[in-house]
This record gives structure tokens, sequence and C-alpha cells, in this order.
């Protein structure tokens, strides 16, 4: 069979297509989709990039770990940040680390982990006052980070005292959009004032774990949280292991639900019939204070959550490299290019999605859903797809429950203007006027 290198935008000397693709990199792939179809080649921040619109392309590229592991550059600079857990490790290392963290997040445990996701969002509403401002992002950020310490360390945790929200911060600003091209090309060497900081976070953060760690083998209480299962005999890692898990869910753990939860809040405020529905099922299921078990009967707050992630994933890309050669029907890849599945374009595309840019939660509940499988994975697929996705699905539930029970909101913003670095994310505030119900 003859190959042929995939059709591409033209580029300039020496940088590519990355002053394209800098501008605005969801549009970008949406064009490139649009004009060249099944493989796109562009080149960005040195890096020779392919692009993968056909859902079982993407099946095959996730499925197949072995011939298309992680991007080697993309995660030697995020395992500079977090060290080597589960987010960047490969191979066997990856197997066995899967393996001991997994249990975390049976339906059993995050069963347990229920009440901790309604208590503290319960107290982030308690500091909302009717007719008061408050950035949504920044809410969504500080409360699933105190989910998610909760669940890993247990309630005696105080991240203020600790300086934890903060080093948190800290370490994610190097994939901020606008310091993502410096965090990529500078040298190790270079003295570049985010990166110091990211490094300092980091430090900080690592100790904060052995301490935590200290405390907890001088106690003697049964505990259930994330860290005490790293610490059973049969997870077989060391101190050095554990600490790069805690960094790894300290540093992706939280994030990509806060932005679901933002986007939620942003698209029911756009869409008030939408938002009469939901509150509907609210009042029919939620009997006083939401639990694990209306999560189960939810299906309208189920279906906008999803539609959310739908058309606003925080997994925006996905990338991958292959190990090897290889064809996608007549396109050829080379060995070590930048394999690119987008998921903002495919959750996007009127091929499989009927007015892709409405937010319609009702698509998800009819019945005669026909379309690929991989036209939606806003949480990865394969042997590596999220671990935690169970837990981000129920503890956005929870939050949505917990929330709209009681508050809407009042846009002090015209339209979200997003970036997309490593997560999309709105570029500034997302300020709201909060109203009880």
């Amino acid at each position: 069979m003859t190959t042929q290198t995939p059709p591409g935008p033209r580029g300039l000397p020496v940088v590519g297509n990355t002053h394209q693709w800098a501008r605005d990199p969801c549009d970008f792939r949406e064009r490139c989709a649009d004009e060249y179809g099944r493989v796109v080649n562009y080149e960005i921040i040195g890096w020779d990039a392919y692009m993968l619109t056909d859902p079982d392309d993407v099946k095959r590229v996730l499925e197949d770990t072995d011939t298309f592991p992680k991007h080697d550059d993309s995660t030697d600079r995020l395992r500079e940040i977090v060290g080597d857990g589960l987010l960047t490790s490969e191979g066997d290392r990856w197997e066995r680390q899967h393996e001991a963290i997994q249990p975390a997040f049976y339906m059993s445990h995050i069963r347990n982990y229920a009440d901790i996701m309604v208590s503290r969002t319960e107290d982030t509403v308690e500091r909302w006052r009717d007719g008061g401002t408050v950035d949504l992002r920044e809410e969504m950020m500080r409360t699933t980070l105190e989910i998610l310490v909760e669940a890993m360390f247990g309630e005696d945790i105080d991240l203020e005292a600790r300086g934890i929200y903060d080093a948190v911060e800290a370490m994610q600003e190097p994939l901020r959009p606008r310091n993502q091209p410096v965090t990529f090309l500078a040298p190790d060497w270079a003295p570049v004032p985010f990166l110091r900081r990211a490094n300092r976070a980091k430090d900080h953060l690592e100790a904060q774990v052995y301490d935590i760690l200290d405390e907890r083998r001088r106690g003697d209480a049964d505990r259930e949280d994330l860290l005490s299962m790293l610490l059973d005999a049969d997870a077989g890692m060391d101190d050095e292991q554990i600490r790069d898990e805690m960094l790894t869910f300290l540093f992706a753990g939280h994030e990509t639900t806060a932005l679901t939860l933002t986007y939620v809040w942003d698209l029911l405020s756009r869409n008030p019939d939408a938002e009469a529905r939901l509150r509907e099922e609210l009042d029919e299921v939620v009997d006083g204070r939401p639990t694990v078990e209306d999560v189960f009967e939810f299906e309208y707050v189920d279906a906008v959550v999803k539609e959310a992630m739908r058309l606003y994933p925080p997994a925006h890309e996905i990338r991958r490299e292959p190990a090897k050669d290889v064809t996608f029907g007549d396109y050829a890849v080379p060995e070590g290019s930048l394999l690119v599945l987008p998921t903002w374009v495919l959750h996007r595309d009127d091929r499989f999605w009927d007015d892709p840019e409405a937010f319609r939660p009702e698509r998800w509940l009819e019945a005669d859903r026909d379309r690929p499988e991989y036209a939606y994975f806003p949480f990865g697929g394969g042997p590596r797809r999220c671990i935690g996705r169970q837990f981000a699905m129920v503890e956005a539930q929870l939050a949505v429950a917990t929330v709209a029970r009681d508050w809407t909101f009042d846009r002090r913003y015209d339209d979200l203007d997003l970036s997309a670095a490593v997560t999309l994310q709105p570029k500034g505030e997302v300020p709201v006027r909060t109203e009880r119900r």
C-alpha cells in the first residue's frame, strides 16, 4: 500500500504553526479538522505533530499503549514538576502503581468520600452571602482541593496552615497558557521566575508529605484515606514513591473537576430551562442533604455534567508518541512524532452530535444514541483512562446538588474567554452574583 504524508496548514520557517496554534489552540485544531480531515500534520513548539480526527484511530491509539506511549517531551516536563507518579510513569512501573492505587477508587471507597464532598461544598456556600460576588473558578478550585486533601490525608490537615493551596497554585503556573512555551523550551539552567516558584512549591509540598507520613506512622488511628492505603504493606511503595503519588494527585486531582463545575454553572446561567429542569430533579430526588445514594438516582444532573464536559472538556487534547512508524489509512506517521487526540474537536463534531455547539443535556437521556465510542472521551480511554473518573463524577454531581438546591448565579461577565494549556480553563476570573433561592 502506498502511503503519503498527511496534509496540513503551511507554517513559517523555524516556528512552523506555533503562532497560529498559540492564538487559540482549540480554534486552530477545529479549522485544521474541517479543512484537512482524518490526519492533519502541523508543527508547534518544534514538534512534528499529527492530529487524528477519526474516533476509530483515537481508539486504536489509546488502547494500544505499547505502540503509543505518552509523548516523551511533554511527559518529561511534567515529571520535573510532580515526579514519577501514575501520571508520568510508563510500562511495568505504571502497572505496579496502578494496581496499588486502583482500590482507592473503587465505589466502595468513594462512598466513604461522599460525605467529605458534600461537607466541603457546604463549607464553601456558607461563606457566600445573598447578593454578594464571588469568582466561581477560584471557589471551585479551593473546594475541590479541600475535598481531595481530606480524601488523601484525612480531616486533620489544614490547607492554610501548611501552605498547600498556594503551593499547588505555584506548581501549576508553568503550565498556564502564557507560560507554556517558555516551560517547554527554556533550558533547565534558565533563571525563569515562575519555574523557580514552581520548584520551591514542589520542595514545600514534598516536605509536607514527608511530615504527614511521619505523623501517620507515629499514630495508631484506623483510617480509610488514600495515604493509608498506600502505606499498607501490600501496596509495596517506598516513601519516595508515595511522595510522587501524593504530588501527582495534588497537582492533577482537583483542577479538572473544578473546571467542570465552573463550566456547569456558566452553562446553566445561560440556559434557564435546563437549570429549572435540574432543580426539579433535585427537589424530587434529594431529601435534605445530598448523599451518594442520590447520585445513583440522578439522571438529569448526570446529563448536565456530561454535557458540560462535552462542550468544555478540561482535558482538551491527549498526547501520545508512536514507538515505531505507523499508518492511519493511507497516511504515514513517523516514530517519535507527536500524536494529538483532540477531545475538543471530536466533542463538537457534527458527524456525531446534533447541533454540537448547543448545551443540550437531554441528548444524554435519548435511548438511540448512536455514535462511535471515542466521539466522547473526557477521561481518556484504554488502560490509561483516568483512574479517578468515578470519584470525579460523584464529586461533581454532589457538588452540583449541594450548591443548586439553595443558590443561583447571575453572571458578571459576557462570555468565557478560554485558554488551552494542559487543561482548558478561563483566562481570568469568573465573577458572579450569588443569589439565594
